[in-house]
């Protein structure tokens, strides 16, 4: 099933151009220390490598005899849907995700941050067993390349950064040239200096200038304090282990032959302890007219507050974002009631968590969508089949109807024009036959009045004569037909 919804987000955008595999997994830091004792966190990033792409999955192996894991954080991450939950097995040593998002983008970013634990002083490795990431291509192509590995060194709590004594001021430099400009200084494991963060053990990094011989720096509650301890190959990574909790800043310059470079600094801000011990209860209206809510109350000294979950047994039932939480209430979630283990986990912003969990019988919840929805039965809907059908065949009657009277008019009416030619026609008739029989009958005197007719002419006039009175007649009778048949007699 997640496969075939992978396929669809790697499908929901098209692009013509070629598509090479190139995007990577990777986790970061991929090689760090920390101590024994407290907790750190790895992010799961991709990087498309400027392809568009909008989705990805994997399974994360570790050595579990060394770490085990805490939580798997979704928070941060650049996707928005999952087709399954990121899950985690400390016995089988795996971490896996599966997810996507409707706009495809090409940046690195991350998808998951894991927190681990160590179980003892030791190197674990931590790979990629499969992964893919889908093109937004319009087909879902795979253009996944490979996953990075990652090596976290766990060590004893007590061992501090080696270090090595600043030189002396006095210690030749060259004259007349320019020191160094403040360094940049960077953290892959604790990224934004605004972000409070779990572990404290830290790592940092610059980016420094081929002329840099070395990095003086020291780690200070004080943003102007003046570096001592000496690192001497600013290529490589400093590790500094057991921070204080609180706001700290790294102060460090560089050094080239010229002499020591301005001070740049760089805050960070660490919090490993979780919110304080809580507890919560449920609290009903006395009348039953307001919804039972649970009520608890809890305090972070240091970093605050950041959300709180509820869950029912092992299913989470809501998130609630700090600054929603009012009035040292929320309301109970929807659910079918009865006895139930109910769990509150506070959680700060470093991602320390504190959890209650108690067995308690809770009243039935149903979702607000649900009871619009029965209201919503029980109202009689004003278009039903039935009246549909009515209006339907009254339409249907009435429109038949006006068609009837409308055809009936036409034909009055053409009856009433034909009756009228009949008759026009009629009167025509008799005034040509009235014309022709006075015509005729003076030509038949004149015979009539001649002494010398032969037998023949005298039978010409008499058959003329004939023909006249059946013409006469036959009009006559056709005419009188026609007007019977318009008035339908």
């Amino acid at each position: 099933m997640s496969g075939l919804v992978l396929a669809f987000l790697g499908a929901l955008f098209f692009f013509s151009a070629p598509i090479a595999n190139a995007a990577e997994l990777s986790l970061s830091p991929s090689t760090a220390e920390f101590p024994m004792g407290g907790e750190f966190s790895l992010k799961v990033s991709i990087d498309p490598k400027g392809q568009s792409v909008n989705a990805s999955d994997g399974t994360v192996n570790f050595d579990k005899d060394v770490l085990s894991v805490v939580n798997v954080s979704k928070d941060g991450s650049v996707f928005s849907l999952w087709t399954a939950e990121p899950a985690f097995s400390n016995g089988n040593g795996t971490v896996t995700f599966s997810g996507g998002t409707p706009s495809a983008f090409s940046n690195k970013g991350t998808i998951v941050t894991i927190r681990f634990k160590p179980k003892k002083v030791g190197t674990a490795k931590l790979t990629f067993s499969n992964g893919s990431v889908l093109a937004a291509d319009g087909k879902g192509t795979n253009v996944f390349s490979a996953g990075q590995e990652a090596t976290i060194t766990i060590v004893e709590g007590t061992k501090s950064a080696p270090v090595e004594a600043a030189p002396a001021e006095s210690e030749s430099v060259i004259s007349g040239g320019a020191t160094p400009l403040a360094p940049t200084t960077l953290s892959p494991t604790h990224a934004k200096p605004d972000l409070w963060y779990g572990t404290s053990t830290a790592q940092f990094t610059w980016k420094a200038p081929g002329d840099v011989t070395s990095v003086r720096w020291v780690l200070s509650d004080k943003e102007d304090a003046k570096p001592t301890e000496v690192h001497k190959d600013a290529s490589l990574p400093l590790f500094v282990r057991d921070i204080k909790d609180g706001v700290s800043f790294l102060v460090a310059q560089y050094r080239n032959e010229y002499g020591w470079g301005e001070v740049g600094t760089f805050k960070l801000q660490i919090d490993t302890v979780p919110p304080k011990e809580f507890d919560f209860s449920l609290v009903e209206s006395a009348d039953g007219t307001s919804p039972p809510r649970f009520a608890f109350e809890v305090t972070d000294e240091l970093s605050g507050i950041e959300k709180y979950e509820i869950l029912f047994g092992s299913t989470a039932a809501v998130t609630i974002k700090a600054a929603d939480f009012l009035n040292g209430s929320t309301p109970v979630p929807p659910q079918s009631g009865g006895p139930t283990i109910v769990s509150i986990k506070a959680y700060d912003k470093a991602g320390n968590v504190r959890e209650v969990k108690k067995e308690m019988t809770l009243p039935v919840v149903v979702k607000a969508n649900a009871k619009a929805a029965v209201e919503e039965v029980e109202k009689p809907p004003v278009w039903t089949s039935e009246r549909i059908v009515l209006l339907l065949f009254a339409f249907i009657i009435g429109g038949l109807t006006t068609w009837i009277f409308y055809t009936r008019s036409l034909a009055f009416t053409e009856k009433d024009r034909l009756l009228h030619r009949v008759a026009e026609i009629a009167d025509r008739n008799d005034r040509v036959f009235t014309a022709m029989r006075e015509e005729f009958e003076q030509m038949i005197n004149d015979f009539d009045e001649k002494p010398q007719l032969t037998p023949k002419e005298r039978e010409m006039v008499e058959h003329v004569k004939e023909v006249l009175d059946i013409s006469e007649e036959l009009v006559t009778g056709d005419l009188s037909d026609l007007k019977k048949m318009v008035r339908g007699q």
